[in-house]
């Protein structure tokens, strides 16, 4: 065994003391104890043989990274709304705030998810997913109803929701919205959007040269995001997306929007929104007051995924046995028929309904708003007689009543189409009763009817 040389000195000490003594037994535990020092490590000794602990620590391992997947399958149905009254609409712009509870708890029935503008934006920019099938609600202007009748409808359902603002229609008295009134907005789970200042065409020069319509423009599309912004953007509900006033625009319209630096423009042009639409030109289903057409195909996503209410009412039904039973409810003309005739007898057959209530029926027909219809309890058919000549391609009907089997009033809405030539050339035979003197000496106009451009 090999020793250091401190503890060789101590077996030399040791020794010499075990020669003194001779071989006296006495020494042997003597001798045992020092054999037992000199094996035994010190303290430094120890802790020389310890690994030495990092001067620096180790960073951590770096998170893994989930891939985000967005589904580029998805669609959204953007709806469009404007005023609300609690009377009966006489204006295509302007519904009532009973319909408008109704669609939205249509939208719950049909288990359709409502999304908010952000959400939207982050699913067309890549940066969060949303449901494949989805819907997300707009009013435009800023009419004092928004706050005083479809936020309360919309704080009922939990919906988030846009209002599109143009800036000389704010806080300025009479049926505004004032500054208050879209701060509680915005509290509620509304965004706040622009719609421009004064609320023109935009695709209108009225007489300016290039230059000045551009400064014009740029007026339009700067200065309302900037009074937005200055007014609340506190609120953090601001969010710079524009509304088209009255959904028209041009292409220079569309290249100073993007270099306004807005991430989406809404038009009023019906369809849903996918993935690869262009942010600059999305779709919107503008929802009529009168005949509350628009709704039924924002909410059909096709392959039946919608089949409550209303159009629960006019789905084949299917019997204990399995055989077709036929709808419910049956409409005349039917839905998307194609009519030479301009009068037509518009018929609802509500016999297969038990309890239906006639004082809670109400019929609306485009171009004519609430009609005063017929109705028999007996046979439970509903007519309505077209009293003039139709001037437009597409009618739409929208029918709401109550029944036995309903909590509330349910609506069913339909369209049809006219083929005025069809009408012209046969006038005598498809025309019901007496001919109109004053339509028949407008027959070559109905031949290109005028397009009336609604309020937006």
């Amino acid at each position: 065994m090999t020793f250091p040389m401190r503890h060789l000195t101590v077996l030399s000490a040791g020794l010499g003391v075990a020669l003194l003594l001779g071989s006296c037994e006495k020494a042997a535990p003597y001798l045992d104890k020092v054999k037992k020092a000199l094996d035994r490590e010190t303290e430094e000794e120890i802790a020389a043989r310890q690994p030495k602990p990092p001067t620096e620590i180790p960073p951590p391992p770096a998170p893994v990274k989930m891939e985000l997947v967005i589904n580029k399958e998805a669609r959204v149905s953007v709806l469009g709304y404007h005023d609300f009254t609690e009377g009966a609409s006489s204006n295509d712009m302007i519904l009532n705030v009973a319909d408008f509870r109704s669609q939205m708890q249509a939208i719950r029935d049909a288990k359709l998810p409502v999304i908010s503008m952000r959400q939207f934006l982050d699913w067309k920019q890549g940066k969060a997913d949303i449901p494949a099938q989805c819907v997300m609600i707009t009013i435009d202007d800023g009419w004092k109803a928004t706050h005083t009748l479809a936020l309360g409808v919309l704080k009922e359902f939990g919906y988030p929701f846009t209002v599109f603002l143009y800036k000389n229609y704010i806080h300025i008295g009479g049926r505004s919205l004032t500054h208050d009134e879209i701060r509680e907005i915005a509290a509620s789970g509304g965004t706040i959007s622009s719609h421009s200042v004064s609320h023109k065409n935009l695709s209108s020069r009225g007489g300016r040269s290039p230059a000045a319509y551009d400064a014009w423009l740029r007026e339009e599309l700067v200065e309302s995001m900037r009074f937005l912004e200055e007014n609340y953007g506190d609120t953090g509900a601001v969010v710079k997306t524009f509304a088209f006033p009255f959904g028209i625009y041009n292409d220079r319209v569309l290249e100073l929007a993007r270099e306004a630096g807005y991430e989406a423009c809404f038009t009023v042009n019906g369809k849903k929104t996918t993935w690869e639409i262009e942010d600059m030109e999305i779709g919107r289903y503008v929802v009529h007051g009168t005949t509350l057409a628009n709704f039924d195909p924002a909410l059909d996503f096709g392959g039946g995924a919608v089949t409550t209410g209303g159009r629960r009412l006019l789905a084949e039904q299917t019997s204990a046995d399995g055989a077709a039973a036929g709808p419910l409810v049956t409409v005349k003309p039917d839905a998307n028929t194609v009519l030479g005739n301009r009068l037509p007898l518009i018929e609802v057959d509500l016999s297969k309904l038990q309890g239906v209530d006639p004082a809670s029926i109400i019929l609306r027909v485009s171009g004519f708003g609430r009609v005063a219809h017929t109705y028999d309890p007996a046979s439970g058919r509903l007519a309505y007689q077209i009293p003039q000549r139709l001037r437009v391609e597409t009618c739409a009907v929208q029918l709401s009543f109550r029944h036995a089997g309903s909590k509330q009033n349910e609506s069913i809405g339909w369209t049809f189409r006219i083929d005025p030539l069809a009408d012209y050339l046969s006038s005598e035979a498809t025309a019901p009763g007496k001919s109109d003197p004053v339509a028949e000496k407008e027959e070559s106009a109905a031949l290109s009817p005028p397009t009336a451009t609604p309020s937006l």
